[in-house]
């Protein structure tokens, strides 16, 4: 086990020590198989709740001392889990989600964000509004998924209220681990409440180590995967009760809308141009609850 502190005072020199390592290792060819080295494995420990919070901040979105947004765009797979079978592959999507925050005070985040996501079909990778249902054989209609009513959550050191809830705190699952050069980032998450209790999502967030110990890095160019369990929608015409849709997702903080790759950027301003900004006027509706 790693406590912060004795982390952050060893990375200056263990960056130097890596970089320099690594030079030798492209200087010589070498074997992939056996290892050359012993993958380094350690449970990051924080003895302060509010230093793990700024921590996850900084992964996911931007410790802001007032107010700020992140773009974040990712691939996702979704998957037939029809029970009593195997599971079979459907569709991919690619799309952006846009969050926005501000700083309420005594590390209370209020946090909003919208999704749009664009299908893709599994063969051509081309854009597509129809796929075959692989349980049913029908074809039906996908539409594009913009997802605009997420309540928003407050966030805090305590862990997580929904803003459609009744300011019940939602402890999420969350582990920082080292893994060589990496720092990850596992979280574990329920779903709003008025959502399917089905519903469950879990992610992992990596960046260099040396950048997360960079303190004066206020948002970390982090990666992401992660995996939802959810409902079938009224769109694949599933027969009631035959199983859940499962989705695996990929992606990156990028930072900003011209860093999107040029083809998903071209339909999003043709067809989505104003969830390319954030929604501020989410914050205009009241809290339900004291903080």
């Amino acid at each position: 086990m790693v406590n912060r502190r004795t982390f952050v005072t060893a990375a200056a020199g263990a960056t130097g020590s890596l970089l320099g390592a690594r030079a030798l290792e492209a200087a010589a060819p070498k074997s992939v198989s056996p290892p050359v080295s012993r993958v380094v494995s350690e449970f990051l420990h924080f003895d302060d709740p509010v230093e793990e919070f700024r921590a996850q901040m900084r992964m996911e979105r931007d410790l802001v001392e007032d107010q700020g947004t992140t773009l974040t765009w990712y691939h996702w797979l979704v998957f037939v889990i029809p029970g009593g079978r195997r599971p079979e592959p459907l569709i991919r999507y690619e799309g952006i989600e846009f969050s926005y925050f501000r700083h309420l005070g005594d590390h209370n985040y209020r946090i909003h964000a919208h999704n749009v996501s664009f299908p893709r079909d599994l063969k051509t990778n081309a854009f597509t509004d129809s796929v075959t249902n692989p349980i049913t054989g029908e074809l039906v209609e996908v539409p594009v998924t913009p997802l605009l009513t997420d309540p928003g959550t407050i966030g805090s050191p305590v862990g997580f209220r929904n803003l459609a809830g009744d300011g019940f705190v939602q402890a999420p699952y969350r582990k920082f681990r080292i893994e060589n050069d990496l720092i990850k980032m596992d979280l574990v998450r329920s779903a709003p409440p008025d959502w399917p209790a089905t519903h469950i999502e879990n992610s992992c967030n990596w960046v260099e180590f040396d950048l997360f110990a960079n303190e004066t890095i206020t948002s970390l160019p982090a990666h992401f995967c992660g995996h939802y369990a959810f409902e079938h929608p009224a769109w694949l015409k599933m027969p009631e009760g035959m199983g859940h849709l499962a989705g695996f997702w990929d992606g990156k903080k990028v930072n900003s809308v011209s860093e999107l790759p040029r083809e998903f950027l071209d339909r999003m301003e043709r067809e989505y141009p104003e969830l390319l900004e954030p929604r501020w006027d989410e914050f205009e509706r009241p809290i339900p609850f004291d903080l």
